[in-house]
């Protein structure tokens, strides 16, 4: 009878460590995915910050960015993978039921609750919908403003030329660290900003684009300076929608 008592002991002692191993293991799991989708974060704003261009994941997947070996796969659900781009969300990673399941029986999982924290967040934040898990998601935050402005004008269908050139027309250039220009159709341009963009100050070549319909969306009191020449402040829009500008020069 002892032995049968001892026997049991034991095997219950090593269900209970094979039990705290797999908790172990997991917790490490999810840790490696919350540091997985922080990376993919900071190289899809250094992507933009140096390729003018929004990446898939295939794109970062080189060794200028989350490296030639980056893997997508994950035990705990779908695969790694943008859910959309255009609103910089990445697929929630904790999906399958055997991970989740105390939280499906009322209860919250250490797991899920790990992986929903911020504290080992910069770059990112969970959302997780308990009552549709397929509207949980990861959103991506770009950090620098110059990242939020090239994203909202790439966002939009514009592209941005890497280096600005006076054959350039319709297009958006990048000029220099600081600024970036807007080439019309007749390769005049509009210099705006990274950071400020629309809030800011612009330079334009030539004191013809002073009617042009970009300036529309200038905010009021923003400066206007032709290049090598006279200064101009923008007012509130006309009644019809035209810009209205005051010479201050």
């Amino acid at each position: 009878m002892i032995k049968i008592l001892f026997l049991i002991f034991c095997l219950l002692s090593l269900n209970a460590q094979d039990s705290l191993t797999a908790q172990k293991q997991n917790t490490l799991y999810v840790q490696n995915l919350i540091e997985t989708e922080e990376n993919i974060a900071k190289m899809f704003e250094k992507y933009i910050l140096t390729e003018f261009a929004i990446p898939t994941l295939d794109k970062l997947s080189t060794n200028s960015y989350l490296g030639s070996n980056f893997s997508t796969t994950n035990k705990m659900g779908t695969n790694i993978a943008f859910e959309n781009t255009s609103t910089l969300r990445i697929k929630y990673a904790i999906t399958k039921d055997e991970y989740r399941a105390e939280r499906i029986n009322g209860n919250q999982n250490f797991l899920v609750l790990f992986y929903n924290r911020e504290l080992h967040r910069n770059y990112t934040s969970a959302f997780d919908d308990s009552t549709d898990l397929a509207k949980s998601y990861i959103q991506i935050s770009l950090k620098s403003k110059e990242a939020q402005t090239l994203f909202a004008i790439l966002n939009t269908g514009n592209t941005i030329a890497k280096e600005c050139a006076n054959n350039l027309t319709n297009t958006y250039c990048n000029k220099n660290k600081k600024t970036i220009r807007w080439y019309t159709d007749s390769s005049q341009w509009i210099e705006y900003d990274k950071i400020d963009f629309n809030n800011g100050n612009v330079t334009i070549s030539s004191s013809g684009l002073l009617s042009n319909s970009k300036l529309n969306d200038l905010a009021v009191g923003s400066y206007i300076f032709v290049e090598n020449s006279t200064r101009y402040v923008k007012l509130t829009n006309n009644a019809d929608g035209s810009l209205q500008i005051l010479k201050v020069d």
